[in-house]
């Protein structure tokens, strides 16, 4: 999740399948088939209005059975057949109890059967007990690694400075402070997540409100529910180290957060990557791999956890040009005997100047390319 984080601050204001539904892995684990559903197909009414005040909640068609969900620029994703509702990312505790109104009121007696976690990052996956009474919870296999008790995986650069498999405050406040608004978290969110107000967080408090998963996957895995196919794909490790992009082959539809489009991304996603942790202590090498793995699926709509707009292969094309960009240019003064002060200097990356967040984030996007070469060889 390549983001602004203080503005992700403010986000914190499948039981299963019918017995026709499927689940088959490949390097996995076969889901059990759950209970069954209704036979007959949704008919949903008509939308209720949204909450007056707050921040924006929407309900958006992606085509006649997918629909987006959002919170401001936080979007989750459903999917709605005649056997129950396949649902990607709660966002929230507040965000999925008003999601879960909302299709109780549009699809009457058609339950949650799946959700489907993008990534292990809180800010999109809280809240999934909500749907906990009729929904089994499926992820790759890195989400239950994070959630064993370890210092979990956490975006902006928030990483374990002293060791202690904890999080402390100074833990958040220090990329908060080298990079105001895009890295880190405020205090209080601090404050919300210690849960127990003893100066430490830990993987329980962390994980409070996040169900862990029921059926995890290594590398792809198939489920199948009321006639529709979902395709669960680990892309590489980019923004996250769990991450799943959700591929829906008939539909031609797929769904991915925080990467390729991160909380900068509003209406296009021709922007700078955040690139805290010199890009979330993962090789370039794995966001380009996971950008290519995105790029390999026949699909015609890319709709995104961040963004207003849907986007295209197109997009993902040019994120991943964006990013061989900047590692062949850092590399070149690299092997040039540039010191990094001077790319920061002469290092313009021309080409992208008409981005947004150029000036913000030109230098940041250059210093973690040197930090992030340096390490992986």
């Amino acid at each position: 999740m390549r983001r602004v984080l203080s503005v992700c601050a403010v986000a914190l204001l499948l039981a299963g399948a019918a017995s026709a539904a499927e689940a088959r892995t490949h390097k996995g684990r076969p889901a059990k088939p759950p209970a069954p559903a209704a036979a007959a197909a949704p008919q949903p009414k008509a939308p209720p209005p949204g909450p007056p005040g707050g921040r924006a909640r929407v309900i958006e068609k992606v085509t006649d059975d997918i629909f987006r969900a959002g919170n401001g620029n936080w979007w989750s994703l459903f999917a709605v057949t005649k056997a129950g509702i396949i649902l990607v990312d709660p966002i929230s505790v507040d965000f999925a109890g008003w999601l879960k109104a909302q299709l109780a009121e549009r699809y009457p007696g058609v339950p949650v059967r799946y959700v489907i976690y993008s990534h292990s990052h809180w800010d999109h996956v809280e809240g999934g007990a909500v749907f906990k009474d009729t929904a089994q919870f499926v992820a790759q296999d890195g989400f239950r690694r994070n959630m064993d008790g370890r210092y979990p995986h956490m975006p902006g650069d928030m990483v374990d400075r002293n060791a202690n498999g904890t999080i402390e405050i100074e833990e958040i406040q220090i990329p908060s402070n080298e990079h105001p608004g895009i890295c880190g978290m405020p205090d209080f969110w601090f404050a919300h997540q210690d849960r127990n107000h003893d100066g430490h967080i830990t993987s329980a408090e962390y994980f409070a409100d996040i169900p862990p998963p029921d059926i995890t996957y290594s590398d792809s895995m198939t489920l199948t529910l009321g006639g529709m196919t979902v395709k669960l794909i680990f892309p590489g490790k980019n923004h996250a180290d769990d991450g799943t992009v959700v591929y829906f082959p008939a539909e031609r539809v797929v769904f991915s957060t925080d990467f390729p489009a991160d909380a900068l991304v509003t209406t296009s996603m021709r922007s700078f990557p955040s690139a805290c942790g010199a890009f979330d202590e993962h090789p370039m090498s794995e966001w380009i791999r996971s950008y290519r793995t995105i790029e390999a699926l026949d699909f015609d709509v890319l709709a995104q956890g961040h963004g207003a707009a849907l986007f295209r292969k197109s997009d993902v094309t040019e994120g991943r040009e964006y990013f061989e960009y900047l590692r062949d240019q850092v590399s070149a003064g690299m092997a040039a005997g540039k010191s990094l002060d001077e790319l920061r200097r002469t290092l313009m990356l021309d080409r992208y100047k008409d981005w947004a967040n150029y000036d913000k984030l030109r230098v940041m996007n250059i210093e973690a390319a040197y930090r992030n070469l340096s390490t992986y060889k």
